[in-house]
C-alpha cells in the first residue's frame, strides 16, 4: 500500500495549478487577415469567419479586414462564409497570433447586389490615387460625353472643341497621355487630335474609375497623365432576365436620348446581352444668341455573349459607336481677317434660327470594336486571361469648300487596330501577388487621298510589342507595397509626301536623306521608318495608420514614343481652322511623376490631399507661331515642338455627413506647369477650380435634392503667343496685333439635381429633373479651343427617367 504525504501533494497540486493557468491564458491569441474576390482581389464586405464549435466569429469590413479575439491554443477548424460566395472550411493549428487571407468564389444571386456588393472594378495598385463613378452617378450622367461626365472628379478637367466635343484631361495632360481602357483593352481611335472625341457609349459599362498615373502597366507604360477604366456590368450567375431603359429630353438643343439594356442569364454560366443608344441635338443655345449648326446625331449598339463556370470562362463582344458632330458655324474662318473680326465681336458672326441640320464644318466618326476573352482560374493561387481586340476606325472632317465639294470630307481616316494582351497572376502564401504578360499590337492607317486635299496625317503602320511585369507585397493589413516594370519595342513605318520647299527649310534634306524615296520636283516621296525603346516603371506603397488614415505614395516613370500627329502632321486642320506641322525629329517623352496621398475617413468625415510632382523631358506640344499665306487666305499656323517641363499641384477633396441625410462634398485641383527652357508657362493648362456637392434625401419618399456649385479661375499662367499681322484699313496696311493667348475670366457654373425613386411591383424606377448652368450665365472656358468664336451653351433643363425591370 502506497502512502502519500505532504510532501508528494505539493508537487502534485502546483502541477494542477501551473497547467489550470496554462489553460485559462491559452485562449488570448487573435486570428485576423483579409477576405478577398478570387477573380480580381478585390475585398469582399460582410464575410463571416467562424470558429466551429464556438461563439467566436469575425466579420469583414468595406475593405475586407476581419479580426477574432480570444482565440484558444490548439486547432480550430474555420468556416468563411458569405451570402454569394462558395463557402470555405479550413483547420488551422494555432500556437500564437495568426494572420490568414482568403480568396471567395463570388456569386451575384439578386440583381440589386451588383451595386451592393461588387463594382466590377478593374484591380490597379493601391498606391495611386484613385477615383470612382459607379452605376447610379452614370445613369445620372447618360447623357453626356465621357470628358463632361469625369468633371466632377478632383484634378479632372476636359479640353473642349465648341459645345460638343471634348476630351478628358488629368492633371493637365490628355490624348496619347491619358489611356482610355474600355472592358480591359486600350481604346485606340485616333486620339491623338485635340478635337478628338473618345469614341465611347457610356451606357454599356457599369463603373468608370480614374487613375491618375501609369498604376497598371499592363495597359501600357506611356500614361503620365492616367489612366480612366470602364467595366462593364457583370453578369448574374443564375437564371434571369434584367435590363434598364434611359430616357432624357433637354431643352437647350430640343434633343435627348434613349438607351436600353438587356441581360439574359443562365445557369449553366451562359449569357447574353445588348445594347442600344440613340441621341440627338439640335443647334445648342448660348444665353444670347443660337449657335449655329452645333447639333449631334449618335447612334450606338453592343452586343456580348459567353460563358462563365467561376474557374473559368470566356466572352466575344461587339461594339459599335457612330455619332456626327457639327462644328459652330463662325468657328470656320475663311483667313486671318475672319479671326479678327471675331476677336473684336461680342457675338458669333453668323446667327441662323434653330435646326437639327448638320452642315459643313462638321465631324463623322464610326468606331467598331471586336473582343474575346479567355480566363482560367487553375487554382485559388494562379489565373490566365488572355484578350484579342480588333478595332476600326473611320474618322471623316468635312469644310465649307468651294463649289458642290462640302459634301465631300477633307480628311478621311481609317484606323484598324489588332491588339493581344496574355497574362498570368499567382499568388504566394496570400502575402505576394505576381503578374507577368504581353502585348503586341499592328496597326495601319490609311488617309483617303480621294478627298482632293493634302493630307494631315499619312499612310503609316505602327508595330509595337511589350512585357511586363508586377508585384504586390502584403505582410500586414494596414501596410503593402507596389512595383512593376514594363518593356515596350515600338516601330512607325510611314509614306509621306512632302512639299519639297518645306523638306529643304526644315534641314530635313540633310538630317534623314535616308527616307528620300523619290523626288517629283516640288514633292519628295519619302518612307520614314522610327524605332523607340521604351521603358516604364512604377513602385510605392499603401500604409494604414491607426483605423482612420491611409497613407499612400507612388513614384512612376514613362516614356512615350511621339504619336503620328506630332510627326507627321503637315496641312490645313480643317475642324479647328488652322494649319498644323509635325517635327520629324521628335524624341520620346520621359516623366518622373511622384504622387503623395493623405487620407482621413470616419463615420462622419472623409478628407484627402493628393500633391504630385513631374518632371517631364522632351515634353511634346502644339502652340501658336504665327500665320501662313493660302490661296484662301491667312491662316494661324500651330507647330509641335519639345521642351523640358516642370508639373507640380494638389488635389483635395472633403466628404460630410452633416446629418442624417444631408451631406456635403468639396473638391478642389490646382495646376502649375511650366516650359523651362523658354523660361514661361505652358499653353493650355487647367486653371484652379473648385466643386461642391450640399444633396438632401427626405428619409420617407427617398426623394434627393442636390445644389452643385463649380468654380474656375481666371488662368493667370499664360504664354504669350499673340502674333502680328497687316490688314488694309481706309487704303492703308497697318500692322495688328493678335491676341489669342489672354485667357477669359473665371466663373461659377450652378446646377440643380432632383431624383425621386418610384417603385410597383418590385420594379424600382428613378425619375430625375436636372437643370444645368441654373443662373444662364454667360462665359468663355480656356480650355476650349473655340472660345474665340462665341460663349458656352447656356441654361439646359433635363428630364430623366429610368426603367428597371
Amino acid at each position: 500500500m502506497v502512502l502519500y504525504t505532504a510532501k508528494h501533494f505539493v508537487p502534485l497540486l502546483l502541477l494542477i495549478l501551473l497547467v489550470s493557468t496554462l489553460k485559462g491564458q491559452s485562449c488570448v491569441f487573435t486570428i485576423e487577415g483579409r477576405v478577398l474576390d478570387l477573380h480580381d482581389n478585390t475585398p469582399i464586405f460582410g464575410a463571416i469567419i467562424k470558429i466551429e464549435g464556438s461563439d467566436l466569429f469575425g466579420q469583414t469590413d468595406e475593405q475586407g479586414y476581419y479580426k477574432i479575439n480570444s482565440v484558444c491554443f490548439g486547432q480550430a477548424r474555420l468556416i468563411v462564409s458569405h451570402v454569394s460566395c462558395d463557402p470555405i472550411d479550413r483547420i488551422v493549428t494555432i500556437r500564437s497570433n495568426t494572420k490568414m487571407d482568403f480568396a471567395l468564389e463570388h456569386h451575384i444571386n439578386e440583381l440589386n447586389e451588383i451595386i451592393i456588393l461588387e463594382d466590377g472594378l478593374i484591380q490597379v495598385n493601391s498606391s495611386v490615387s484613385e477615383s470612382q463613378l459607379n452605376v447610379d452617378q452614370l445613369t445620372r450622367l447618360s447623357n453626356q460625353n465621357l470628358a463632361e461626365t469625369l468633371n466632377s472628379i478632383a484634378g479632372v478637367s476636359s479640353l473642349k472643341t465648341g459645345s460638343s466635343i471634348a476630351k478628358p484631361m488629368i492633371h493637365g495632360l490628355y490624348g496619347s497621355r491619358v489611356a482610355i481602357i474600355a472592358d480591359g483593352m486600350r481604346m485606340q481611335d485616333q486620339e491623338w487630335g485635340a478635337d478628338h472625341a473618345p469614341n465611347i457609349d457610356l451606357n454599356g459599362f457599369e463603373s468608370v474609375q480614374v487613375v491618375k498615373g501609369a498604376a497598371a502597366l499592363k495597359y501600357g507604360g506611356d500614361t503620365a497623365g492616367g489612366m480612366i477604366l470602364l467595366s462593364p456590368e457583370r453578369i448574374n450567375l443564375n437564371d434571369s432576365l434584367y435590363g434598364n431603359t434611359i430616357i432624357n429630353g433637354v431643352d437647350n438643343g430640343k434633343g435627348g436620348s434613349v438607351s436600353t439594356r438587356l441581360t439574359k442569364s443562365f445557369d449553366n454560366g451562359y449569357f447574353i446581352s445588348g445594347l442600344l443608344n440613340a441621341k440627338q441635338f439640335g443647334d445648342r443655345q448660348a444665353p444670347d444668341y443660337s449657335l449655329t449648326n452645333t447639333g449631334l446625331k449618335e447612334s450606338n449598339i453592343g452586343f456580348r455573349l459567353g460563358r462563365t463556370k467561376i474557374l473559368k470562362g470566356w466572352e466575344v463582344n461587339y461594339r459599335r459607336f457612330q455619332n456626327s458632330t457639327g462644328i459652330l458655324r463662325s468657328a470656320h474662318i475663311g483667313n486671318i481677317e475672319d479671326l479678327l473680326r471675331a476677336l473684336e465681336s461680342n457675338s458669333p458672326l453668323r446667327i441662323e434660327p434653330f435646326d437639327y441640320e448638320i452642315n459643313s464644318p462638321k465631324q463623322k466618326a464610326i468606331h467598331q470594336n471586336i473582343q474575346a476573352n479567355y480566363f482560367n482560374q487553375y487554382s485559388d493561387r494562379a489565373k490566365l486571361t488572355v484578350d484579342y481586340n480588333y478595332q476600326i476606325s473611320n474618322r471623316k472632317e468635312y469644310d465649307v469648300r468651294r463649289g458642290n465639294r462640302s459634301s465631300q470630307a477633307a480628311i478621311d481616316l481609317t484606323l484598324k487596330t489588332h491588339d493581344f494582351l496574355g497574362s498570368i497572376q499567382w499568388k504566394k502564401d496570400f502575402k505576394w501577388n505576381f503578374e507577368w504578360g504581353l502585348n503586341a499590337m499592328l496597326q495601319d492607317n490609311f488617309s483617303n487621298p480621294e478627298t482632293g486635299v493634302k493630307r494631315l496625317i499619312p499612310d503609316h503602320q505602327k508595330y509595337q510589342a511589350g512585357t511586363f511585369i508586377s508585384g504586390n507585397y502584403r505582410p500586414s493589413n494596414n501596410f503593402s507595397w507596389e512595383w512593376g516594370f514594363r518593356f515596350d519595342q515600338i516601330v512607325i513605318n510611314a509614306q509621306k509626301f512632302y512639299d519639297t520647299s518645306n523638306w529643304i527649310s526644315r534641314g530635313y534634306n540633310i538630317r534623314y536623306t535616308e527616307f528620300e524615296q523619290k523626288d517629283f520636283g516640288t514633292q519628295i516621296l519619302t518612307n520614314p521608318r522610327l524605332n523607340f525603346s521604351n521603358i516604364s516603371a512604377q513602385t510605392g506603397f499603401d500604409l494604414e495608420i491607426g483605423e482612420s488614415v491611409e497613407t499612400t505614395f507612388s513614384y512612376m516613370l514613362t516614356q512615350r514614343a511621339p504619336n503620328v500627329s506630332e510627326l507627321f502632321s503637315d496641312g490645313l486642320h480643317h475642324s479647328l481652322a488652322t494649319i498644323e506641322y509635325g517635327f520629324l525629329g521628335l524624341q520620346k517623352e520621359t516623366s518622373h511623376k511622384l504622387i503623395l496621398g493623405i487620407n482621413k475617413k470616419n463615420e462622419f468625415l472623409g478628407i484627402g490631399i493628393d500633391p504630385y510632382l513631374n518632371r517631364v523631358s522632351n515634353f511634346i506640344f502644339i502652340e501658336p507661331s504665327g500665320v501662313e499665306l493660302t490661296i484662301r487666305g491667312a491662316f494661324p499656323v500651330w507647330e509641335y515642338q519639345s521642351t523640358e517641363v516642370l508639373m507640380w499641384g494638389m488635389d483635395a477633396y472633403a466628404k460630410i455627413n452633416l446629418a442624417k441625410n444631408l451631406k456635403y462634398n468639396i473638391n478642389a485641383a490646382y495646376t502649375y506647369a511650366q516650359d523651362i527652357l523658354a523660361a514661361e508657362p505652358l499653353i493650355s493648362v487647367p486653371p484652379f477650380s473648385l466643386f461642391q456637392q450640399l444633396s438632401y434625401t427626405f428619409p420617407k419618399s427617398e426623394l434627393e435634392i442636390e445644389m452643385a456649385h463649380r468654380f474656375t479661375a481666371t488662368q493667370s499662367r499664360f504664354p504669350d503667343t499673340n502674333f502680328r499681322v497687316n490688314r488694309i484699313e481706309s487704303g492703308v496696311i497697318v500692322q495688328q496685333e493678335v491676341d489669342i493667348s489672354t485667357p477669359p475670366d473665371g466663373y461659377h457654373n450652378f446646377d440643380l439635381y432632383f431624383s425621386l425613386p418610384l417603385t410597383k411591383n418590385n420594379s424600382k424606377s428613378t425619375l430625375r429633373l436636372i437643370v444645368q448652368n441654373l443662373t444662364n450665365a454667360s462665359y468663355n472656358d480656356y480650355l476650349n479651343r473655340l472660345r474665340f468664336y462665341a460663349t458656352e451653351i447656356g441654361r439646359a433643363v433635363q428630364l430623366q427617367l429610368v426603367f428597371n425591370y
